[in-house]
Order: C-alpha cells, then sequence, then structure tokens
C-alpha cells in the first residue's frame, strides 16, 4: 500500500507519521527515512514520541545510510569506495586518458579546476541514472558543437567509470548499487516504510523506492501541497512536491500496488493566528486577502550594515530568552547566504552570550595547517610571489619567529622582491630603508639577519621545487618531505598537546582531522596518480582542489543554543521563533544556473532522448519559493525578516519582495530601522552596553543605575576622560634628547601637525612604503644630475644666447653631461639596473625624459645668467661646510641640520650676492601662507644664515639675494603638431617658472636674469609693457626680507617651546578638503582625530596675499 500524506505547511504531517508509527510498532519493524540534515532531529522526535524503546523496532535513516543497511543485510558494506578527494584525482585521470579524443573540452580538459565542474555533472548524471554511453549516443545523433559536448562528456565519464572499476568504487553509486542488493536480499520485506521532510526524490532515488514499496509492507509519504491536481500551471509553490506525488503514483501503478491520498487539514494547534494567516496567503493565487493585524508575530527590521543586523538579532534574541518564552534551541536563524554571514553570526553572538551552533562547511583550505601547504605549494610553483610567501610564513607553524618574519616582509615589500632574487645565490644588497641612503651599522645588521632569514626560509622550498621525480607520486612524496624537513608533524603535535592542556579538547581534535586529510590526500595522490608525467604547477593546483573536497567535522557544544543555517537547510526543524537575515532582493530569491556543465539547452536535448535531467533554471526558481514558504512556515510564535541598507562594500541593498509581501498582508507591521532605535538594543548585553555608553550619555546613565556596571562604568569615566594630553619632560628627554635634530621634513612636520611629528620621530614608527622613485628618491635622483652637469666649466661664464641653433656643440655636450651623470649614479647608487625588476628599468628610462628637460631648462637659465653655481649640496651640520642652526629655548635646542641644493653667487662691488635655489620635485611651491604659518621656511632659514656667516667660507661679505625653488619635474606639455617651437617653449617655461623671493634690486634681478622681450622667462616676476615697472609677489625689499628673517627666528623659539611643553596635540594645518595635513598622513590610523576632544582642532591657515604677508610682519 502506498499512502500520500498531503497537507500544507504546519498541517502536522510529521506528527501524524510519528504517532502511526508508534501504533505499528507493535506489529512489525519500522523504518522512516528524512534527509540527512533532518536526521538527528527526526531521532530526538521520535525518541520524544515512542520513549526509549522507540529504538527496538524503528530506525531513522537517511538514503545512504538506509544503503549501509542493505549492505549490512546483503554484503558490500566492506567494498572501499573513494572520498571526495579520490574522486577528484580519479576523474584527473580520466580526462588525461580521454584527452586525445576530446573536441570541446580538448583545452578546458587540462585545467585542474575543470575538474570540480566535473565531478557536479557527473553526480547529476549518476543520481539521474544517464549511463555515459546514452552521453555518447545522444552526442554522436546530435550533429554540431552541442552534439560534440554531450560526447566529450561521454567519454570522459566512460573512462572515468572504467578506472572506479580497476581501484575503488563512486559514492554517488552507492544507491544504485543498494538497489541491485536490494532486489536479491529482500531487506525491505514486513517493514513500513515512511518518507518525511522531501519535496522530490531524483530517479536513483526513485529506483530504491520502487523497490521498497514493492518488498514492504506499506510506504507512506509526507509531501507538502494542498491537493494533487495542478492548478497553476506548474509554477506554483506546491508544484514540485505535486510533480512527486505523480511520480510515485505511476511508480505504484507499475508494480500493482494500490495507493490512496490522504489530505491532512491545517490545525491551528500551538501556533499563533497571524502566522497561520501567513501560511495560507503568503503566495496565495487571486486577489491580494484582507490584511489582518500581526500582533507582533511578524516583524521586519531594516539595519544599517549587515553587522548591526546581526547585532539586533542577537539582542533580541537575548530579549525573547528573559521573556521566558522560549529557550535558545526554541530559536532559529536562517539566511539564504549565510556563508555571508556565518563569522558575523558567530563573532557577534559571541560577544552578546547567546550560544549559537552554525550548521554550515567552512571552507577548509583556510585552516593554518592545509594553508601553510597550499601556500608553500603556491610560492614555489609560482615563483615566490609576496602574498604565497607570507601566507605560509603566517600560519604560525614554521621555525620563523615573529619578529623575523615582520622583518623580512619589511625587506620584501620595500624592494617588492618576487621570483630569482628570493632564490639568489649573492647576498641580497640594497639598504633596508630605501634608495640613496647612508650606511650604518644597524642597517648592515638588519640586511644581514633579513638575507640570513630569507636563506632559511627558502632552503626547503628550493627543495621541494627542485624535486626530480616528476610524476603523481614523486610530487606527494616530495611535498610529505618538506613538511618533515620543516617540522610539521611534530609541531602539530606540540600544539595539540596545549590545546588539551589549556581545555579546548574541539579545536585539537580539529587539528588531528586536518592532519589525517592532508595525508589521506597524499596517499590517494600517491596511489592514484601513480607515475603519470606531472609538473610541480599542475600538481600544486590540483592538490588543492583534492583538498577542498574534505570536511571538518563539527558537533554542537551544547543543547541549548540557537541553530543557525542556510535557508535550504533549515526547512524541516521546527522553531518557535525565526529570524529570516539578509532578505534583500539580491538574495531573496536566488537563483543561478546549476552547478555542472549541462546549459538547460543540454538538458533539452537530452530529453529529447528520453534522458530526464533535473535542475533546470525554471525549476530551480520553483524550489527556490517553495524553500521561502518552508522558511516562513517553520516559526509557531514569530518571524522575524530582517535586511541591511548597505551590503559589505557600501553598495545599496533593497528589501526583497517577502518584506513588501508582509506589509501588504498585516496592517501593523512597518520595518524598525536601526537609525531609528540610536543603539539601544546594545543595551541588552554588558560588553555591548559598555561600548554604547561609551558613545551615548543617555546609555552611561542607564548603566550607572545598575549596581552591577558602577565599576565599568567608572572605568569607562575615566577612559573617556583620557586625552592625549602632552609629554613629561623626561619622556621629551628620551624620546627626543635635549638637542633635538631638525632638517627641512622635520620642521614641515611638527609645523603641520605635532601628534603626527610625535609618531615619526618620537615613536619612530615608520609607514612601510616600497622602494621606488617618488618624489623624495626622484628627488635624490635629480640633485645629483644636476650637480654633476653644473659642475662643468661651460657655466663658469655667461653667454650672450641662449642654446638655439648654432649652439649645437653645446647642447650634444650638455646631452652627454647628463647620459655620464645618469650612468655614474645608477653605477654608485643602485648597483646597476641588473638586479632590478623589469618594471623598474621600464620606469627608470621614463624618468630620464624628464631628468633631460630640467636640465635643459636650467642650463639655459645659467648660461643667460650672471649668477653661477658656486656650491652644491652646501651643508649645514657638524662636519659639514657650515654649522648647524641652532636655538636654545627652555632647556631645548634645536640643531637645525640639511642641504642647500645649490647656491648661486654674483660679485658686485666686491660684495658676494648669493640666492639659494632648491629643487622640488612634487607639486609643493614656494607659499606666503604657508610661510607665515611656520612651513617652508628651511632655505630661507640657510639664506639668512649664509648672510651672517657666509664670508668665512667664501671670503666675501654676503648680501641675501634670494630664494628660488626649482620644479625639477618633467614638463607634460599637450600640443599640437601645428604648435611652433616658440609656442611650445613657453608653455615649458610656465610649467618649470621659479617661485620664491627676490631682493627687489634692479641690479640684481638683471644679473640674475637680463630681461627679454617678453619680460622675464625664468624669475616669477612681471614687467610692463607701458613703464617697465618690475611687479609681482616674489619681490621683496632688504629692509622686508630682514624682518622675515627675524619672523623665522621667532618660529624657531615656538618650536623649542613647544617641544620643551611636550605638545602633541592632533592639530593638523587645515587649507580646505584637498589641502591639509590629514590628507596623506601616514598615521591616521593611530590618531583617531576627533575635533574638539582634549586638544584636537583643526588649524585653519587663512590665505595671506603679498601686501597681507608684508603688513603682518610689519605689526609683529
Amino acid at each position: 500500500m502506498l499512502t500520500l500524506l498531503l497537507g500544507r505547511a504546519g498541517a502536522g504531517k510529521t506528527t501524524v507519521v510519528l504517532g502511526r508509527l508508534r501504533g505499528a510498532g507493535q506489529e512489525r519493524p519500522q523504518v522512516l527515512l528524512v534527509p540527512e540534515q533532518q536526521s538527528h532531529e527526526t531521532e530526538r522526535a521520535l525518541c520524544g514520541v515512542g520513549g526509549p524503546q522507540a529504538s527496538l523496532y524503528a530506525e531513522v535513516l537517511s538514503f545512504s545510510r538506509l544503503a549501509n543497511r542493505i549492505f549490512q543485510t546483503a554484503g558490500g558494506l566492506g567494498e572501499e569506495e573513494l572520498d571526495g578527494g579520490g574522486r577528484l584525482l580519479l576523474m584527473y585521470r580520466a580526462v588525461r586518458s580521454a584527452s586525445h579524443s576530446l573536441t570541446v573540452y580538448a583545452r578546458p580538459s587540462k585545467r585542474p579546476a575543470f575538474l570540480t565542474s566535473l565531478l557536479s555533472t557527473a553526480d547529476e548524471l549518476k543520481s539521474c541514472c544517464v549511463p555515459p554511453q546514452a552521453l555518447i549516443q545522444a552526442g554522436s545523433d546530435s550533429p554540431g558543437p552541442e552534439g560534440d559536448k554531450l560526447r566529450d562528456l561521454g567519454l570522459i565519464f566512460g573512462e572515468y567509470d572504467a578506472l572506479t572499476a580497476q581501484t575503488a568504487l563512486d559514492p554517488r553509486d552507492r544507491l544504485t548499487r543498494a538497489a541491485d542488493k536490494l532486489r536479491a536480499c529482500g531487506w525491505a520485506r514486513g517493514k513500513d516504510i515512511w518518507l518525511d521532510g522531501f519535496t522530490d526524490f531524483t530517479p536513483q532515488q526513485g529506483e530504491l523506492l520502487r523497490i521498497l514499496m514493492a518488498q514492504g509492507s506499506s510506504m507512506t509519504v509526507t509531501l507538502t501541497c494542498d491537493h494533487l491536481e495542478e492548478d497553476e500551471g506548474g509554477t506554483g509553490i506546491f508544484s514540485p512536491a505535486r510533480r512527486t506525488a505523480s511520480m510515485l503514483l505511476r511508480l505504484a501503478q507499475k508494480e500493482g500496488i494500490p495507493c490512496e491520498v490522504e489530505h491532512l487539514a491545517p490545525t491551528a494547534a500551538g501556533k499563533a493566528e497571524p502566522l497561520i494567516h501567513l501560511e495560507r496567503t503568503l503566495f496565495a493565487a487571486g486577489e491580494n486577502p484582507a490584511p489582518i493585524p500581526g500582533g507582533g508575530a511578524v516583524e521586519l527590521f531594516q539595519a544599517s550594515t549587515p553587522r548591526g543586523e546581526v547585532e539586533w538579532a542577537a539582542a533580541r534574541i537575548l530579549q525573547l530568552a528573559r521573556e521566558g518564552t522560549c529557550r535558545f534551541r526554541d530559536i532559529g536563524v536562517a539566511a539564504r547566504n549565510y556563508g555571508d554571514y556565518r563569522d558575523l553570526v558567530e563573532s557577534v553572538f559571541g560577544r552578546y552570550g547567546v550560544p549559537v551552533f552554525s550548521s554550515a562547511m567552512t571552507d577548509i583550505l583556510e585552516k593554518p595547517v592545509l594553508a601553510l601547504v597550499t601556500a608553500a605549494l603556491d610560492t614555489v610553483a609560482g615563483g615566490y610571489r609576496y602574498d604565497d610567501v607570507f601566507r605560509y610564513l603566517k600560519t604560525g607553524l614554521t621555525d620563523l619567529s615573529l619578529e623575523d618574519t615582520d622583518l623580512l616582509e619589511n625587506y620584501v615589500l620595500k624592494w617588492d622582491i618576487r621570483g630569482s632574487r628570493w632564490t639568489q645565490s649573492k647576498d641580497w644588497s640594497w639598504h633596508p630603508k630605501g634608495y640613496g641612503l647612508k650606511w650604518t651599522e644597524k642597517d648592515r645588521a638588519l640586511l644581514a639577519r633579513a638575507d640570513a632569514t630569507r636563506r632559511q626560509v627558502t632552503a626547503p622550498l628550493e627543495t621541494l621545487r627542485k624535486n626530480r621525480d616528476k610524476t603523481g607520486r614523486g610530487q606527494a612524496a616530495a611535498l610529505y618531505a618538506f613538511l618533515e624537513e620543516i617540522g610539521l608533524p611534530d609541531r602539530l603535535e606540540d600544539r595539540m598537546n596545549a590545546l588539551h592542556d589549556r581545555g579546548q579538547p574541539a579545536l585539537a581534535e580539529e587539528y588531528r582531522q586536518l592532519w589525517d586529510i592532508l595525508c589521506g590526500g597524499l596517499e590517494q595522490c600517491a596511489r592514484l596518480l601513480g607515475d603519470a608525467p606531472m609538473e610541480l604547477e599542475e600538481f600544486a593546483l590540483l592538490f588543492r582542489l583534492v583538498l577542498s573536497q574534505y570536511d571538518v567535522g563539527t558537533i554542537p557544544v551544547s543543547l541549548d543554543r540557537v541553530t543557525a543555517g542556510e535557508t535550504t537547510r533549515q526547512t524541516g526543524h521546527r522553531v518557535k521563533v525565526l529570524f529570516l537575515l539578509g532578505a534583500d532582493d539580491s538574495s531573496l530569491p536566488q537563483v543561478g544556473t546549476a552547478p555542472g556543465l549541462l546549459s538547460d539547452d543540454d538538458r533539452s536535448l537530452l530529453a529529447a532522448y528520453g534522458l530526464e535531467l533535473a535542475q533546470s533554471q525554471r525549476d530551480m526558481l520553483y524550489r527556490e519559493m517553495t524553500t521561502i514558504y518552508q522558511i516562513c512556515a517553520r516559526p509557531s510564535e514569530k518571524l522575524v525578516v530582517s535586511w541591511p541598507a548597505q551590503g559589505p562594500g557600501g553598495e545599496e541593498r533593497r528589501p526583497s519582495f517577502l518584506a513588501g509581501r508582509l506589509r501588504l498582508l498585516f496592517s501593523d507591521v512597518e520595518p524598525i530601522r536601526e537609525e531609528a532605535l540610536n543603539g539601544s538594543f546594545r543595551l541588552e548585553a554588558p560588553l555591548p552596553a559598555l561600548e554604547q555608553a561609551g558613545r551615548d550619555r543617555d546609555a552611561r546613565q542607564a548603566l550607572e543605575r545598575l549596581p552591577e556596571f558602577q565599576t565599568q562604568v567608572a572605568r569607562l569615566d575615566r577612559a573617556s576622560a583620557w586625552e592625549r594630553g602632552s609629554l613629561s619632560r623626561r619622556a621629551v628627554e628620551r624620546l627626543y634628547g635635549r638637542r633635538v635634530p631638525m632638517s627641512a621634513s622635520r620642521m614641515d612636520k611638527y609645523k603641520s601637525c605635532h601628534f603626527s611629528y610625535f609618531m615619526r620621530y618620537g615613536l619612530e614608527a615608520e609607514p612601510r612604503k616600497p622602494a621606488g622613485f617618488t618624489a623624495p628618491e626622484y628627488g635624490t635622483f635629480v640633485h645629483y644630475v644636476l650637480e654633476h652637469v653644473l659642475r662643468d666649466e661651460m657655466f663658469t661664464q655667461t653667454a650672450i644666447s641662449g642654446m638655439e641653433a648654432e649652439n649645437g656643440a653645446r647642447k650634444k655636450k650638455l646631452r652627454r653631461l647628463t647620459r655620464e651623470a645618469v650612468n655614474r649614479y645608477v653605477a654608485e647608487e643602485l648597483g646597476g639596473l641588473e638586479d632590478q625588476s623589469s618594471r623598474f628599468q621600464y620606469l627608470f628610462r621614463r624618468l630620464l625624459r624628464s631628468v633631460q628637460a630640467v636640465v635643459d631648462n636650467v642650463a639655459e637659465e645659467l648660461l643667460n645668467s650672471q649668477f653661477k653655481p658656486i656650491s652644491f649640496e652646501l651643508g649645514f651640520g657638524r662636519d659639514k661646510d657650515l654649522p648647524p642652526v641652532e636655538l636654545t629655548r627652555a632647556g631645548v635646542t634645536i640643531s637645525v641640520t640639511g642641504f642647500v641644493d645649490r647656491v648661486d653667487g654674483w660679485v658686485d662691488n666686491g660684495r658676494l650676492n648669493l640666492r639659494v635655489v632648491d629643487y622640488k620635485t612634487g607639486r609643493k611651491t614656494f607659499d606666503l601662507t604657508e610661510v607665515w604659518n611656520g612651513l617652508g621656511l628651511q632655505m630661507l632659514l640657510y639664506l639668512f644664515t649664509l648672510e651672517e656667516k657666509g664670508q668665512a667660507l667664501y671670503g666675501l661679505p654676503v648680501d641675501g639675494a634670494g630664494v628660488l625653488y626649482l620644479p625639477a619635474r618633467e614638463a607634460l606639455i599637450r600640443g599640437s603638431r601645428s604648435m611652433s617651437d616658440e609656442e611650445l617653449r613657453k608653455k615649458v617655461d610656465r610649467e618649470l617658472t621659479r617661485r620664491g623671493l627676490v631682493v627687489d634690486n634692479p641690479r640684481v634681478l638683471d644679473a640674475m636674469e637680463p630681461q627679454g622681450e617678453g619680460g622675464y622667462r625664468f624669475l616669477p616676476l612681471k614687467v610692463s609693457k607701458s613703464t617697465g615697472q618690475i611687479t609681482g609677489e616674489a619681490l621683496a625689499s632688504a629692509e622686508q626680507l630682514g624682518k622675515l628673517g627675524r619672523h623665522v627666528q621667532r618660529v624657531l623659539e615656538d618650536i623649542c617651546q613647544e617641544l620643551a611643553g611636550g605638545n602633541i596635540a592632533a592639530d593638523p594645518f587645515w587649507r580646505g578638503p584637498e589641502k591639509n595635513a590629514c590628507r596623506f598622513c601616514d598615521y591616521a590610523a593611530a590618531c583617531h582625530f576627533e575635533p574638539g576632544r582634549g586638544g584636537d582642532r583643526k588649524r585653519w591657515l587663512a590665505s595671506v596675499d603679498a601686501q597681507e604677508f608684508w603688513e603682518q610682519l610689519d605689526q609683529e
């Protein structure tokens, strides 16, 4: 007898089955078949109905456990079966065996990732009882690429079946083998067979059911649908179950078995009335039913982010548990994409004290043991890429210390080390801090340590890479030898013992399972791949896929816990309250393509040959809607649907159709929005409540009134009162010393933001930056080339005309001088270009155009000027050309040291007129607003120092002629082909115009640059065509320069006073969103800048023009 027990969700089908099964158990054995994920819950429910003695007459089985029971009776239980890794390796061999005959998949078949798609397709074909010969026949009869594709698949799967027959059985054939055994042994005779929780069956399962139906005393199948007649065109939520009912009735008819259909009327027992209304009307056809009050049984929540969504759910669960209406085990959490929520759920629920068990598979390759193996293989197969090497080292399972790992990582990032530079025989020789820096003993020690560390790391990896046995067995043996060489087995044993000692046996067991999986995978490779030729790159990809086929078993830590998981795995277990997370329109409904290689067109073609497959895109959509219906029907007291307004990447998320439907069905259901709650839900648990109290005064006051929180709130108050404060005098001396060195960059850093200066020069927290020709390194390069070119005798005399056509010899010489300087720099500072990366060599060659443009421009200026270079890299400091500029205030001495890129001089009436020239390779330029606020002062300071002390160096009294900032960057000018040389030259000149200050003295200006027809070409000055008057913000009288010198002195005094006072305030200068000290700050993560808190503030620098600047100087 076949009985179909039909009923809508919640009609009590499972309850009826358990009750009838208990009654019939007194007469004959009972077998209850359920989906795999529901077997544990069903066993508990059966014991609850029938008591402990229920196991004497009834057993709960899944299809896989049913096969085992049949094999126990008929034999075959001990036959060897492939595991996931073994299946993949045999499929690899099958593809290689068939590759010479393949057409469509000739190229993809050489990619190991192709194997997973093949296995998915094989699974579907086996479940639908489609043999390889049928595919080959269908492919041969069908012309074109579609037929070739089916033929290729048939050939591959034929080879695969042949290999399994020679080695071990495919577990996907277990039900087929079980059906064959069942026919012979008659295991089901005299038994009542019950099936509950299924929506559909595969043909493979259907064949087994046909035999069970014929042998058993009776078979009862529950299906979630209201009636058998299809009145929704096959597109309704009950259509899949109706098709299943029709299939079962056809099977019974073939076997001559009588059938009956029983309809269970919906029952309201124990279920809230609004949820009964929801089950009946959620997908009801026709007009929308009249809405009813939800009465709190249905809730909608719109969070700002996924984290806020999960936090609110955790808080709401705590509320429900405290109200006493349900326990944690009565609550379920589901999401269509639970993998996206799993980490959040487990971390947030833990913080809120909500016990949870995630019923989901994890990515086993992220586990440290397997991450080490895959990263090591990727490292040697992929040429020592940065990500691979440090994924290997950061597993914590190598013999390298964290300190050595960090040192090595810093060096590798600095110099972009990869490939053969890791394994070169000669020592590393690049400076640990970058290009063009002086070597110290500390630097040499760091370099030696980094080089020794990389040799320690690469030695075992190179043994693995140079393995000569290029076969599957040889690569597996080499990998195991590598693991022994790095001491992984012993290290894992030590770690497992330590975990047991710390009371973490579950984690210790996970490590044991992972090691067993790793060893099992290697054994499978050695046995199944054998002597098949295989390069390391191919083995690395294949072994990663092999490991991905396994899973680590986990068990719930307690019985009273929330169960969370994918919606497709949560449809059977009844709960009082269900939280449906992630109910946005990108997730519900979610319809993708079926796994594997068969498209809907392929399925249609096979159907024409009588080969029916499941899982077309349309079928998947129907099944998806059925799953949504079943999920919403699960809870008996409350359904909570939530979604985030933004995804993890900030993308907009909109509510799904389900939220809109619920609002139509219930008159009082409106979404609660996270922003309207002001974080109040975080008060449900101690730790989140304290965090909220730190942000919300009302929350803090509420907690303060609770005795158990008073101590913690007091600590919170003390912490919230903490400010950045200032350094003690002792701390100042320990961090900076009594004599504080200053340079141009240090002075600017200090006046830009005191906290940034403290981080960089007090704590010496250096950001990680790769060595490269960014502005500082390019600046050093330009300085070097200009210095060596301008020392030539051609610049000691004034030329009447510039570098025009008649001076071709001089232009050629200039090109030669530039080329020689560049070559010398490459040899002396870079150690040649041979060891540099191809990208670096390319970028460096591009820089040569920039350097030549600057050299040409400077040369033209000097050849037309009476000012000549008299010093290059003029040093200020101890043992330099001039002593440092020093100032002492409040017991602190600042010592300003540095270099002037170039000093030009012109002797007039026995006095030496000097101008200081600074090469600027970035976009920063001379700015009176910044000068007024203490920024960009160093060149002015050096000029005034030269006025005071230059006679001792040059033998003549010195007058300051000015400060010029030369844009030492390439002039990128867009122009048309019709642009004349003169027009192009003018554009280049505008790009490279100097900035700065020059003395307002006609004789000096004329000596610097004679006026041409259009005025000045290089100086930042304008000449009136009518009056000949010279104007420009760069003009300053000698008196004004004197006042500016006193202003610079006062800035230095302020710096001294602030250093002595320990000022470390976060007070960045601010001139707008595009120009401020925070925009490119390396220390934002440590700063936590909060304007108005303590000394945190933006120092707005109001723009100052030349007139205002000099007027303010007059008032100082």
